[in-house]
């Protein structure tokens, strides 16, 4: 038989043989707990390079010249700072806060499985969107003379296909934290900085791009049919 107190397993066993024979418990060492550290440990270093392809999508798949210029124009109003700022209050927020030794209230194992899962749906939106739109996918927001409006690929369903798997990216990084307070802090840093940057970038490409308008008419900004 085994019994269970606390961390520890107990084993009953028998010594001595004939009727002579005594039983007592020995203590056997309680792997799960070590198994469920590992496991999240794992989970961690996976969600973590997602955030560091999210980065070094920039540098792989972004069109060289002009649209991976960080050079600042007043049609930006200084929201490619913010979102750099952004960005590294998101990995601040949601990174190691070592309180390891302490208890704190944790989501689910299975809420950091749908991080995962929402961190790799929004890399495949970003890449998408950068090869979509080519050298028109700019860090800063810019318009040049030659450039067209797109309502291709993801382009057809919303207006800000990137930044939405931006949000997908860091919002299941978040989660992959099974942190309450980076699970509500993260996605909401990131919302209020995208807000500021699409209505920037709306306003430019308004004035900028002959049908905006009428493709602004028949489209969402980040979610299919509800904004």
């Amino acid at each position: 038989m085994t019994l269970v107190a606390g961390p520890k397993k107990f084993r009953r066993i028998r010594a001595g043989a004939g009727r002579g024979r005594t039983w007592h418990h020995a203590a056997v060492p309680d792997r799960a707990p070590h198994r469920r550290r590992r496991g999240d440990t794992v989970l961690r270093a996976v969600a973590a390079s997602g955030v560091v392809g999210f980065l070094a999508l920039e540098g792989l798949v972004r069109r060289r010249g002009s649209a991976s210029s960080l050079a600042s124009t007043p049609d930006d109003r200084g929201t490619t700072p913010l979102l750099v700022g952004t960005y590294t209050l998101a990995a601040l927020a949601a990174g190691p806060t070592g309180r390891r030794g302490r208890r704190r209230v944790a989501l689910p194992r299975a809420v950091a499985v749908v991080g995962l899962v929402l961190e790799g749906v929004g890399l495949g939106m970003r890449v998408w969107s950068m090869r979509t739109l080519g050298s028109s996918y700019s860090r800063t927001l810019r318009v040049d003379e030659t450039q067209a409006l797109v309502d291709e690929g993801p382009y057809r369903v919303v207006r800000h296909p990137g930044y939405a798997g931006s949000l997908l990216v860091w919002t299941g990084f978040a989660l992959t934290t099974r942190r309450p307070a980076a699970a509500v802090a993260v996605p909401a840093l990131l919302a209020g900085a995208y807000r500021r940057r699409i209505e920037a970038e709306e306003a430019l490409l308004a004035g900028a791009l002959p049908g905006y308008d009428a493709y602004r008419a028949r489209t969402k900004r980040l979610i299919p049919g509800v904004w």
